[in-house]
């Protein structure tokens, strides 16, 4: 439901800092990843930053601050991810660094796996009465798990056929609509970053939304949640695919120091 401030007081720490890396970005949702490279990075999907050139501002509801994208480090199908950095004024560096969050790339990914997400979906969603844009949204509920096998993931093509591509993959059980692609996927008790919610089903089938159902999904490893659920891109393929991009720049058009310097301070040690 709608993050507010009585939400946030109620909630826990994962729930504070998802909120708090939140952003509502071009027509989706980008998160706060922290500093790499002496960058502001930003994370959402490609096909909500599938051009080489910023779309505006990215605009932090829980902390009533709004950064202006400054440069696009990428942007990849397979992992349907897009990175980009923000302009951040010195003064506002403390409240964003204590939402700061990298992707957790050793953290298993395994069945029943209690999740949140913090996005802009734009279903039971209503625009703010001044601003005239979407609230924040969490997402937290009993059905909102991982379905997928432990640490297993699929090239999977786009459910709903809005994009021409597919990307890897594990199925959770999280209520997602437009305006959340590009939301965080959190681990709910330890606050591990687990990936980015890339798609979802829509219209789903008949049942689908029933919390028996998804229980008898989930406990009998149905093949409906390889079509019917909503999904996400795993950290470790994420990791994956910036080592090989990184390590794969082409000799006579190199990456240029600033890019490699942020990707591989993103992608970390090993």
């Amino acid at each position: 439901g709608p993050v507010t401030q009585e939400s946030l007081a109620r909630g826990g720490g994962v729930l504070r800092r998802a909120a708090k890396a939140a952003s509502e970005y071009a027509l989706g949702t980008a998160f706060y990843l922290g500093k790499f490279g002496g960058r502001h990075v930003m994370a959402t999907n490609h096909h909500v930053q599938g051009s080489p050139r910023c779309q505006g501002s990215a605009r932090f509801p829980a902390l009533g601050k709004e950064f202006r994208c400054t440069r696009v480090y990428g942007s990849w199908k397979e992992i349907d991810l897009a990175l980009f950095s923000i302009e951040v004024p010195p003064e506002d560096e403390t409240a964003l660094l204590d939402a700061a969050a990298n992707f957790a790339y050793d953290a298993p990914i395994y069945p029943g796996q209690e999740l949140l997400t913090a996005g802009f979906g734009k279903a039971g969603n209503f625009p703010e009465e001044v601003t005239f844009r979407a609230r924040l949204m969490a997402g937290q509920d009993d059905d909102c798990k991982v379905f997928s096998g432990r640490d297993e993931f699929r090239l999977l093509a786009d459910p709903d056929n809005g994009v021409n591509y597919s990307a890897w993959s594990f199925a959770t059980g999280c209520d997602v609509s437009s305006g959340d692609s590009g939301s965080a996927v959190f681990d709910r008790r330890t606050g591990d970053l687990l990936g980015v919610i890339w798609n979802t089903k829509n219209p789903k089938a008949e049942g689908i939304g029933s919390s028996a159902y998804l229980r008898r999904l989930l406990a009998e490893g149905r093949p409906e949640i390889w079509t019917e659920l909503t999904y996400a891109v795993p950290a470790a393929k994420i990791r994956a695919h910036l080592r090989e991009f990184v390590a794969k720049s082409p000799v006579d058009e190199p990456l240029d120091a600033d890019v490699v310097r942020v990707l591989s301070a993103v992608i970390g040690p090993g």
